[in-house]
């Protein structure tokens, strides 16, 4: 039932697979970035807001306690007048002349105070005699009444305490006004006597304070509660302090205490809002600041708006890329499927093909079949390949007889120099057949005993050539004569100090042939004390080993045995190994390198795990 169903359906091929894969991992991905997103952008958001009610809350508290400190201490003003000073710490009876002038000289000294400062509508002191001074047009009453309303014994503990807000009882003047009060505890130290210090504050300018820090975010609102009472409301006039709502809210947060930190989420005119409530520590205010839910609400909806309309964008550019990459990538198979099908068949066993796979893959199995046997003329074509190979490695070996016949010579010129004691010639007859043998041997390395045995036959031959006026000095470590190096990696350096460095100089000189080891590499020097060169041309020399392809012809004979070193270092070692030289003017030449160190193994060796 299930074959015959599959038959029946019509089939899909590799590139609608291709694509459907595609738009699977692409919708996965973007819905579950999308709801990942959507939780973290919330969280974010709603975190946002609060700690803007986080920072309304801390400007509010800072700027309200900085307001009554400053308020506060006009009340310490008669200490820089030592006469004020005097009058307030009278107690006695005062006669009429007196007290007249004590009460003027007092009450201009008020004044001035009030003058200078815009906030504070009046100043009221009770001295320890029991005599009230004012400032201009105060309501001595006022100060008897204001300090029956509070509590004395925070004002005995030396505290200030703070009156609720009231209407002025000045003729003409009825704006509310607040109270500081403070026991005058450095007159009357004893406390035997009443003796107080009431300055009266505009309570528009404390309005004015916190209405521009609401004004400063217009969706924002701050409650300000004293004793279980709304004193401040940021959007609602002073009438309508005492309505139900706004004492419910104050109902609610005056039983419940809050560092800022906690954030509730109430009701009021039938719309949500996040509070935030923070005591004042100097005042014991509350101070409520909120905002509407709504705007976080819209904040989220927006940005998560833009999201899904750059998703969907993200996801239309992403089709358009899946359907664009499975074509080029299917036109590939769909080409090489109908170039094997040109492949003649008929001779090779056949790959099984699956009868219910009807696909790209099944056409390119059944067209690698008929590749096979294009594959067996391939290798018939390899073993061909190879008997050519070996007939021209026959003809390079033929390609030798000239050679050894030339070695061959230099040896009977040995011998016959040796017969008629021509040392001389016999020597350098003898070191040049041995340079030629070394020569003609295969292999690209050599050990550093041979190469040095090779350096030896050619400084035989030139000291033969300038009368022995050349010193060689080896500094070579013994241990390191089984260590493998480049074939006629030293020669051409060699060569260069003699044709370059001692022969020009036309005296005695100093040939310095040195290789250590550091790690796991070699570093080979030779040295001479020759005529040197000058800073351009060490510097021209430099840059042809840092890039020696660019910067002189490959055909140049200038310097062609070094550069030929450097080359094959390069391209032997890699590009990690390299060439340098150092020198100076009548001085001498320094040439360098550093190759890996790599020991050739002996018979011993090899079979000394065996």
């Amino acid at each position: 039932m299930r074959k015959s169903f599959i038959r029946h359906l019509k089939p899909v091929s590799f590139q609608s697979k291709l694509l459907m894969s595609y738009i699977m991992i692409i919708m996965i991905s973007v819905l579950a970035a999308l709801l990942i997103y959507g939780v973290n952008l919330y969280n974010q958001t709603k975190g946002y807001y609060e700690d803007l009610l986080n920072e309304f809350s801390n400007r509010t508290n800072v700027i309200i306690s900085d307001f009554i400190s400053n308020v506060s201490l006009n009340s310490f003003f008669y200490l820089t007048d030592p006469k004020l000073q005097s009058i307030l710490n009278k107690r006695y009876q005062l006669e009429s002349r007196e007290h007249v002038e004590d009460t003027l000289y007092v009450q201009r000294a008020m004044d001035q105070l009030v003058l200078m400062n815009g906030n504070i509508s009046t100043i009221s002191v009770m001295a320890p005699n029991g005599r009230v001074y004012t400032s201009m047009s105060a309501f001595e009453p006022g100060m008897k009444q204001t300090i029956d309303r509070m509590n004395k014994q925070e004002l005995l503990n030396g505290n200030i305490v703070i009156s609720p807000p009231y209407e002025n009882n000045t003729k003409g003047n009825k704006d509310k006004q607040l109270s500081i009060v403070r026991y005058l505890t450095d007159i009357n130290m004893n406390k035997a006597f009443e003796s107080y210090v009431k300055i009266d504050i505009r309570f528009r300018a404390l309005q004015n304070i916190l209405g521009g820090i609401a004004n400063s975010n217009n969706e924002l609102g701050t409650i300000v509660i004293m004793d279980g009472k709304v004193i401040y409301h940021s959007n609602l006039p002073s009438e309508a302090l005492d309505s139900k709502e706004t004492q419910d809210i104050a109902a609610f947060f005056d039983n419940q205490l809050s560092d800022g930190k906690k954030f509730q989420k109430l009701y009021m005119n039938q719309e949500s809002y996040l509070f935030s409530a923070r005591v004042n520590d100097m005042t014991k205010w509350k101070v409520i600041h909120y905002i509407p839910t709504r705007l976080i609400d819209q904040a989220f909806l927006n940005n998560t708006r833009n999201y899904i309309l750059l998703s969907l964008i993200s996801l239309i550019a992403a089709f358009i890329l899946a359907l664009f990459f499975s074509k080029r990538f299917i036109k590939p198979i769909h080409k090489l499927n109908s170039e094997m099908k040109l492949v003649d068949s008929g001779y090779l066993d056949r790959v099984p093909i699956h009868e219910n796979r009807v696909d790209e893959i099944s056409r390119l199995v059944a067209s690698y079949n008929e590749m096979i046997h294009r594959l067996k003329e391939s290798r018939e074509l390899e073993i061909v390949s190879g008997q050519l190979q070996k007939r021209a490695e026959m003809n390079m070996l033929q390609a030798q007889i000239n050679p050894h016949f030339l070695y061959n010579t230099l040896n009977v010129i040995h011998s016959v120099a040796e017969l008629n004691r021509v040392s001389d010639i016999s020597t350098m007859a003898r070191s040049l057949s041995d340079m030629y043998r070394y020569n003609i041997k295969t292999g690209d390395e050599a050990t550093i005993h041979n190469e040095l045995e090779q350096i030896k036959n050619y400084i035989g031959i030139q000291q033969i050539r300038f009368l022995g006026k050349f010193q060689v000095v080896y500094e070579i470590e013994e241990d390191l004569l089984p260590y493998k190096i480049l074939k006629f990696l030293l020669q051409p350096l060699v060569e260069n100090s003699f044709y370059h460095g001692l022969e020009p100089k036309g005296g005695k000189g100093t040939l310095i042939i040195s290789i250590t080891k550091k790690g796991h590499l070699l570093h080979i020097r030779v040295e001479d004390d020759g005529v040197g060169m000058n800073e351009q041309k060490l510097a021209e020399l430099n840059v042809i080993f840092s890039n020696p392809f660019q910067t002189a012809s490959l055909d140049s004979k200038d310097n062609f045995g070094l550069r030929n070193v450097h080359a094959r270092i390069k391209n032997f070692y890699g590009e990690d190994y390299w060439i340098k030289l150092s020198s100076a003017l009548q001085t001498g030449t320094c040439i360098e390198m550093t190759i890996p160190g790599v020991k050739e193994m002996n018979a011993d060796e090899n079979t000394g795990g065996r």
